[in-house]
Parts: structure tokens; sequence; C-alpha cells
């Protein structure tokens, strides 16, 4: 197993700055701590439960670098018997971190069948949140999509949705920088399968549309015609952050989603898709719009002062924008 996993797993509680348990010992000593996963996992049981935030943080971050030397099956069985969601969604973490270091997506199968079939939500929820950081769009796909994103998305467990979105937001920045064709077309699909207005808005809002493909285009721009005015909205917005080389059919498609749809939500969202993907070049086209419904022109102005500015960074133009009407 290498030199490294040789060594005794000793801890040195109370000698790093913020990591000393909840209640005061006595005495700071080593603790040692079996390198085996059920030596490990008790070391995680006692920081959940008498631990500060930074003890466990670190005790979660210890089993996970340990698991890349930890047998494989003893992380499964550890996976499938747990009971405690802290705990649960800790291994859960070390078996992804191990799947992904080994490149063997196999090994998430008992993770994912508890997010899956889990009668407890509170567990069903602590084995999605596992997932998070690693690969798993890409290793449930490899498992041949027994469990997807789009089955879990409609739990009926909100902290089980919840958990789906942060997934697919934090792979989306934290592996793939938002340049991922994959994760673009993953969120588009999931948004469809959520039957949860705010799960399909933070979907199509924060995960980046920018390496997105044409079919994945094509499938948002069909969003735009859904009953659903929470999913138009989201769309809408998503798509002003579709390449350079979609931008003239979104823009065609969001000039007459504002100038059809009379949900001023969805309208206000196209107007934001609009601003996105012409920033400065956008303002002729914002002014053309005056006048299809005089309850929005407040916000186109708004708009056009915020594109005055010439602020080329998006976030900090909608800040502006923000600011100027809410």
């Amino acid at each position: 197993m290498g030199s490294r996993t040789k060594r005794s797993c000793v801890l040195w509680l109370g000698l790093l700055p913020g990591l000393a348990l909840a209640q005061p010992a006595p005495i700071a000593v080593p603790t040692p701590t079996a390198c085996t996963v059920e030596g490990m996992l008790d070391e995680v049981r006692v920081a959940m439960k008498t631990g500060s935030p930074a003890y466990q943080r670190y005790a979660r971050l210890r089993l996970k670098e340990a698991a890349i030397a930890l047998p494989p099956q003893a992380l499964g069985r550890a996976v499938s018997e747990e009971r405690d969601p802290g705990v649960l969604e800790a291994i859960g973490a070390a078996l992804a971190t191990k799947a992904s270091n080994a490149q063997q997506p196999e090994l998430l199968q008992p993770l994912l069948s508890r997010a899956k079939q889990d009668a407890d939500p509170g567990l069903r929820a602590a084995a999605v949140r596992a997932l998070k950081g690693a690969p798993s769009v890409e290793f449930m796909a490899k498992n041949g999509d027994v469990v997807t994103y789009e089955q879990l998305v409609r739990d009926s467990a909100p902290e089980v949705r919840q958990a789906v979105v942060e997934n697919l937001v934090t792979e989306s920045a934290g592996i793939y920088f938002g340049h991922n064709p994959e994760m673009a077309e993953k969120a588009i699909q999931v948004a469809a399968a959520s039957q949860d207005p705010a799960v399909t808005t933070r979907l199509l809002g924060e995960v980046s549309m920018e390496a997105a493909s044409p079919e994945a285009v094509r499938k948002l721009t069909g969003h735009l015609r859904s009953e659903d005015p929470a999913l138009r909205a989201a769309a809408a917005k998503a798509l002003g952050g579709v390449p350079g080389l979609e931008s003239a059919g979104a823009r065609r498609s969001l000039t007459a989603l504002y100038k059809s749809d009379s949900d001023p939500a969805v309208r206000k969202s196209a107007l934001e898709g609009l601003a996105r993907l012409g920033q400065s070049n956008a303002r002729p086209l914002l002014e053309s719009l005056r006048g299809v419904d005089p309850r929005m022109d407040p916000e186109i102005d708004a708009w056009l002062g915020a594109l005055r500015t010439n602020l080329q960074e998006w976030h900090l133009l909608l800040r502006e924008k923000q600011r100027l009407r809410p």
C-alpha cells in the first residue's frame, strides 16, 4: 500500500489552531487511529458528535485522503451500512474520491443505491451530497445510467433536490470551470425533469452554458415554449450565456419571447438574456422593445443605464443593473 499508509494515523488534537474539540480537553495528547476504514470512521464519528466545525472538516478531509489507499470493498460496505447522515456523507465522499482516483466508476454503485433507494430522506440527501466535487455525471453514465440526476431531482424530499442542484453547480464550476458541453446538457435535462421551480431556476441560472453544444441550445430554446413560466424564465436567462456561434439564434428567440409572452417574470428574464448576449451592442435592440409592454419599460431603462457604464464583466454589469432596479 506504499510507505504513506504504513505510518500510524495520529491526530495531534489541540495543537492545530481551530481544530480543538467543542469540549476542552484537559491535556492535548496525540490520539492514535488505525489506518482502516473502521478506525477512520470512528474518528469521524467523534468529530461529528463533539468536534468543532473546523475539526469536523479536518476529519472528513483525512478520511478522503486516506481513501485512496483503503480497500474499496470495505469503503463500499461502510457506505451500505452507515445510518448516520453526516458520517454517510463523509464515507460516501471518500468512496467517490477513491472511484475518481482509480478511474473506477463502478465503485460508486453502493452510494448511488443509497441515493435512490434509501427510505430515509436524510440519508438519501447525504448520499447525493457525497458525490459533490466528483465527476458524477460522467460516472453515472458509465454505470449505465441506472441512477441519474433526472431521477433524483424528482425526489419527494426538498433536501435531496437541493443536493442535486449543489452537485451540478459545483461540478460545472469546480471540475470543468464552466467549459463542458456535457454539463450544460445535463443541467438542461435535469431542469426539464424537475417539478420544483426553485431547482429549475438555479440549475439554468448557475450552470454555465458557455460551452453548450448546438443540440443543447436547441433543447434550451425549446423550453421557451414550456407551459411552466418558471422554466420559460430560467431558459431565457440561460440563453444569454450561450456560445457566440449560437448567439444570433438565441437573440431572435428571446426577442420573439419578449413580444409574445404575457408573463412579466418571463419578459424580465428575456431582457436579461438579451442584455447578456449583446452587452454594449444590446442597446438598440432593447430600445426597440419599449412600448411592447409599458410595465416593463422601467426594466428596459435600467438595463440601458447599466449598459452605458460600458462595464465589460457580466457580473459587474448585472450588479449595476440591480442597483438601478432590483
